[in-house]
């Protein structure tokens, strides 16, 4: 019994071992099989490009204007407009002419409103104009001239703008030098507008109102087909201002400005010509800038004259006892003008005349 009871216990005993141990070989590969199995790592995601959406251009604002009083501009530029709103594409009001002061009654950072005409208003750029103050006229005038006069040739619609402010603002101005300047400035710009004229369009517009409006102040050539400026207009200019420093370079435009007609060889035009240009050049500035040329221009014009006096069949002579007194006239102002001159030079000059007055006994 006791024995029974035994290997009962030692039978048990080793199905508990037994057991023991399965479970724990199962346990233990468990462990192994979780060792074994890697961590999934983190994945990362593809990179994408995100689509930028362009923001929108903003819109340009017309730039905040402020009301004030009392205040005036200059137009500073030929060809300026006055437009409904302060923007280049806006529509067009008017034109407004060089020189031109107008009130203001509202400015923003670009443009001025300005009165144009009677109750009518509108905008013109600041590029355009200049504040005006009644005590800066001189110098306003002055600026608009020099910015005009640094381009040798200007087109027909700029230079007969020009033109007619120089020659209004000639009455405003206080300084006589500037006075002087702006004379003889406006006679240049004259001659530039004349010369952009196309051959043969004179009666056409624009260029046949611009004649009209200047007709007093031109000539016209038959010979050439042109029209010039008129030499005594430089003259008087000269006069006026004889006392001051540019009063020679008038005299010397007034000896260079062409002539109307052509001599066609007769002895006492040529005469003439030399005495109204070149000769009285000299007569004021015998020792001047432009007294060496204006000796040379007299004595190449001499020079063919004399070359046909054996001859005489270029060259008309004075034929009636009149032509025959104003012939000896010329002779006699040249050879006294040209007496004055400090240059040596003039020597083979009064040769010249006299030859020309034995010549022609």
């Amino acid at each position: 019994m006791k024995k029974s009871y035994r290997n009962i216990l030692i039978v048990t005993i080793a199905i508990c071992f037994s057991a023991a141990g399965f479970v724990g070989e199962e346990t233990s590969a468990q462990t192994k099989t979780v060792k074994s199995t890697p961590t999934p790592k983190s994945v990362k995601s593809p990179t994408t490009t995100a689509k930028t959406t362009p923001k929108p251009t903003p819109k340009l604002k017309t730039p905040a204007s402020q009301p004030v009083t009392g205040e005036q501009i200059i137009v500073t530029a030929t060809a300026s407009l006055v437009r409904r709103e302060p923007k280049t594409s806006s529509a067009q009001l008017s034109p407004v002419k060089l020189g031109k002061t107008l009130p203001v009654s509202e400015k923003n950072a670009g443009w001025y409103k300005v009165e144009y005409a009677a109750g009518k208003s509108g905008w013109i750029p600041k590029t355009a104009a200049k504040d005006f103050a009644a005590e800066r006229r001189d110098e306003l005038y002055r600026e608009i001239t020099e910015k005009y006069s640094k381009s040798k040739t200007l087109d027909f619609a700029t230079a007969s703008e020009v033109s007619e402010f120089l020659e209004t603002a000639q009455a405003f101005v206080k300084k006589d030098s500037l006075k002087a300047d702006l004379s003889l400035r406006r006679l240049r710009v004259l001659k530039g507008a004349l010369k952009a004229i196309p051959a043969g369009k004179g009666e056409r517009f624009p260029y046949k109102n611009f004649l009209k409006a200047n007709g007093k102040d031109l000539v016209y050539s038959d010979s050439s087909g042109e029209w010039y400026v008129r030499s005594d207009l430089y003259w008087e200019i000269h006069s006026r201002f004889t006392a001051l420093p540019i009063a020679e370079e008038i005299a010397w435009e007034a000896a260079q400005n062409p002539t109307p007609s052509e001599c066609e060889g007769y002895v006492n035009c040529y005469l003439y010509r030399l005495r109204a240009t070149d000769g009285e050049y000299l007569n004021f500035y015998p020792n001047g800038k432009y007294s060496k040329k204006a000796l040379t221009n007299i004595t190449s014009l001499l020079q063919p004259i004399i070359a046909d006096l054996n001859e005489k069949s270029v060259y008309t002579p004075p034929a009636d006892i009149s032509d025959r007194a104003e012939f000896n006239r010329f002779l006699t102002e040249l050879r006294t003008i040209i007496s004055k001159m400090p240059d040596i030079a003039k020597a083979k000059t009064l040769q010249q005349i006299n030859q020309l007055g034995e010549g022609y006994k």
